[in-house]
């Protein structure tokens, strides 16, 4: 029971990792108005959620989800809410897409991996 808690956290803390040295990177307030950020940052949350879902394969969507959390936490507690949050909440989710195909791709390599054994 320990073990998804853990990884919840190794979710959060990548993103925000990836968003923090995006934008220390870049120069730009938000991670997503550089090209690092789709260039660098979105395949980087995508092979953390990707070897996360391998770890734990059930459910593998909230790994694809997760680490998009931690973004919008940091941005939040970084920048505070504007005007635009909703708008900001949408991308997010939308961004979200690519990691949770990409976790689901990690839980699909361990069935099989699980089945062959």
């Amino acid at each position: 029971m320990s073990k998804p808690w853990g990884l919840y956290g190794v979710a959060i803390a990548a993103g925000m990792i990836v968003w923090m040295l995006v934008v220390s990177f870049s120069g730009r307030l938000e991670a997503w108005d550089s090209e690092l950020y789709f260039s660098v940052g979105i395949p980087a949350v995508c092979l953390v959620a990707c070897i996360l879902g391998y770890v734990e394969p059930e459910r593998p969507w909230r790994w694809g989800i997760v680490p998009l959390i931690g973004q919008a936490s940091w941005m939040l507690l970084s920048q505070g809410a504007g005007n635009l949050l909703p708008l900001g909440l949408v991308m997010f989710a939308i961004l979200s897409i690519p990691s949770i195909l990409a976790a689901r791709l990690g839980a699909t390599l361990a069935n099989r991996k699980a089945r062959s054994a």
